[in-house]
């Protein structure tokens, strides 16, 4: 992206979510820009430096700069926010069918921190607000890890609603130590950090299914606590339920965002037929089954190991109620 004049790169940032903030450099003094088109938006399942293939301009935008231009725009989008490993980015592209500009795992979220001042807070979420056609309204879908300041970005959309998207805890440890352990090891001491600070008393994880079991109660905790302030602003989701009747679930999940909502043209399509991530690639809730299955059959120890950590760590078993 070619570096043009400071009313020329005003105009283009807040016109359009055309430049789409994919990272921080850093130091976090200049955010990294992608030219995106919305069929890039829909096609992306990380916007992060990987949305950056053949054909993509970037380039840095100085945050003294842009900082001043977003402060004025509409905070107005909604969330997801979930355990991970729960099924977001598929619904994320489901909710894409209705219209609305899904933006999955925006880069520029995760390097935010609790202590920020409140204008950088609430010139990301104008950023991330923005849409191609004014009477469109932006979905922010963001990483798992977000959820830490999950508060403040509500408070900074006023009017948005979040979906708070979860599994039961011996799903997600099937599902995760099936194959992506590098997610719970990468983050575990920021976790462990987190749920000190909340006051949880737990267990000190050994061993990757306790370590597991630790980063689902760290996220859905961090849920809990979002939903028990703002009640009327969020829906729970749990994803199980949603693939036992996926009409009925997109219905009351357009309700609750103001969508449109035609579950049965939203279904009809390829969506809920591939992987979310890698939409080239076959997958459905009747494949993702017989992965658990066998992930369960596999990993038996591992499994019964973070089960165990949960009960010593006083879960007492409950889940939020899918309502």
């Amino acid at each position: 992206m070619s570096q043009p004049d400071p009313e020329q790169l005003r105009a283009a940032l807040t016109a359009s979510p055309a430049l789409c903030p994919l990272d921080w450099n850093h130091d976090r003094s200049a955010v990294l820009c992608g030219r995106l088109s919305e069929a890039d938006y829909a096609a992306a399942s990380f916007l992060d430096r990987r949305a950056l293939g053949a054909g993509i301009a970037s380039g840095l935008v100085p945050w003294e700069l842009a900082e001043p231009w977003l402060l004025p725009l509409p905070r107005t989008c909604d969330f997801i926010f979930h355990v991970s490993h729960c099924g977001s980015t598929l619904l994320a592209r489901l909710l894409g069918e209705t219209g609305l500009l899904a933006v999955r795992e925006p880069g520029i979220l995760r390097g935010l921190r609790p202590g920020d001042p409140p204008a950088r807070l609430e010139a990301v979420v104008g950023l991330l607000s923005r849409t191609f056609r004014p009477a469109q309204r932006s979905l922010v879908k963001a990483t798992s890890v977000v959820n830490e300041i999950a508060p403040q970005l509500m408070e900074r959309s006023p009017a948005g609603g979040a979906v708070l998207l979860f599994v039961p805890p011996e799903t997600f440890l099937a599902a995760v130590l099936d194959g992506s352990r590098s997610d719970i090891t990468s983050h575990a001491a920021a976790r462990g950090r987190r749920m000190a600070e909340m006051g949880l008393s737990t267990a000190p994880p050994e061993g990757i299914g306790a370590a597991t079991a630790a980063a689902w109660l760290c996220e859905i905790e961090s849920l809990r606590r979002l939903a028990a302030a703002r009640p009327d602003r969020v829906l729970w989701v749990d994803f199980n339920r949603f693939l036992d009747a996926p009409a009925d679930s997109l219905e009351r999940i357009c309700r609750f965002l103001g969508l449109p909502a035609d579950p049965d043209t939203m279904l009809a399509g390829p969506v809920l037929h591939r992987y979310a991530k890698k939409p080239d690639v076959p997958y459905d809730p009747a494949v993702r089954q017989r992965l658990l299955d066998a992930a369960r059959d596999r990993l038996a120890d591992e499994i019964r190991s973070g089960l165990f950590w949960l009960e010593r760590s006083g879960w007492d078993g409950s889940l939020p109620a899918d309502c």
